[in-house]
């Protein structure tokens, strides 16, 4: 009996060892003796598989490469959470996207959370962008009221900083943010310049200027109308429906147009200020635009816009025109239109019709033309300016 008993025993250390040593045997053999490992992380795209990376842009899609992953059940890039698929996690690698979500402690580290509790750390920063400001509703906003700026980024908190007198930052008050949207009030010193939009992630200085006064070619503050056929009788400093955003503007208030109506046509004074043209848009007409501030009172729809501007006189409008089709409904606020230089300058550019750079200014005709349409607008400061 006793015999026996000793055999059991035995036979069970003799078990328990070998289990033992098979266990330890099946980790030697596993990769870095079977404890999870990052060797690198990569972009997703199979042409640029060799490109390695240490950081990597929201939302952006990645390659955790290493060895005994394929346990993961939790990933965190700062303090906020990858989603995980079991389908893109092998024992080699994980592929995920970088959370979208602003992180609130940034800690620049990569956080793997396996199934036995054990965590795996990995330095790993998310590029997250500067502001990315686009354009405004209206370049041209009085002091105290609210401009709208669109773009990309803007993750609060923001600063939004005009620029002031001497090259001075004015900063505005921002009343609210959207990621892509920021609502400002324009501050009493704010002069024509660029904006500065700041979050914690970076600054960006706009392309695009506040009140832009470069290259200005009708800004409807003449008091010499010489030369003028149409529009100073259509010169307002603000009536009950539009009020200025910068003095005085071309008021245009017609139930219908009829088959013509000259709006703005002439030469005289009126080259004084479309000699502003730089000659650097008439050599690289398709770096530059046409920018002027408008306000709708109802809808213009209208296909019969005819736009001529050129070397001789107004009398040649029927030679060549940029033909301006818009479909502009502005809800009676001013907003900033932009219609590409390079189409006026070729459209002008036709029938005999000469529009090319001269120092002394060109003549103008902005008339519309066809069976009519209701126009009830306000325009102002037309500029021609580089493109962002």
């Amino acid at each position: 009996m006793r015999s026996q008993i000793k055999f059991f025993l035995f036979l069970f250390v003799a078990l328990v060892m070998t289990g033992t040593f098979t266990s330890c045997s099946e980790d030697d053999d596993l990769p870095n003796g079977g404890k999870p490992m990052i060797k690198y992380v990569r972009v997703t795209r199979p042409e640029a598989s060799d490109s390695l990376i240490v950081k990597a842009g929201q939302g952006q899609m990645i390659a955790i490469i290493g060895e005994n992953l394929q346990d993961a059940r939790e990933l965190w890039i700062n303090d906020r959470e990858a989603a995980l698929q079991s389908t893109f996690i092998t024992s080699t690698s994980i592929i995920t996207r970088v959370p979208s979500d602003i992180p609130t402690d940034i800690t620049n580290k990569m956080r793997i959370v396996f199934g036995n509790g054990e965590e795996l750390v990995h330095d790993f920063t998310v590029d997250i962008s500067e502001p990315m400001p686009t354009y405004m509703e209206s370049e041209y906003v009085n002091a105290g009221d609210i401009a709208t700026i669109r773009g990309s980024f803007f993750y609060e908190p923001v600063q939004v900083f005009f620029t002031g007198a001497n090259g001075a930052k004015v900063e505005g008050e921002v009343v609210d943010v959207l990621p892509n949207v920021i609502e400002v009030r324009v501050p009493a010193d704010a002069q024509p310049g660029p904006l500065t939009i700041k979050s914690n992630f970076g600054e960006t200085e706009s392309d695009f200027w506040f009140r832009d006064n470069r290259n200005i070619i009708a800004d409807y503050e003449d008091t010499d109308h010489t030369g003028w056929w149409h529009g100073p009788s259509f010169i307002s400093s603000g009536d009950a429906n539009i009020q200025p955003i910068s003095g005085k503007f071309l008021r245009i208030d017609k139930e219908s147009t009829g088959s013509w109506f000259e709006a703005w046509v002439g030469d005289g004074t009126i080259k004084a200020k479309t000699k502003n043209i730089p000659a650097d848009a008439f050599a690289n007409p398709d770096m530059y635009s046409l920018k002027f501030e408008m306000n709708t009172v109802a809808p213009l729809v209208y296909n019969g816009v005819q736009f001529f501007i050129g070397n001789g006189g107004p009398g040649d409008r029927g030679n060549a025109f940029y033909a301006w089709s818009p479909n502009i409904d502005t809800k009676n606020r001013w907003q900033t239109i932009s219609i590409p230089f390079k189409d006026i300058y070729e459209a002008n550019n036709k029938n005999g019709n000469t529009f090319t750079y001269n120092a002394n200014g060109y003549a103008v005709s902005l008339h519309f033309v066809g069976p009519g349409t209701k126009a009830q607008f306000g325009i102002d400061n037309l500029r021609v300016v580089p493109n962002p």
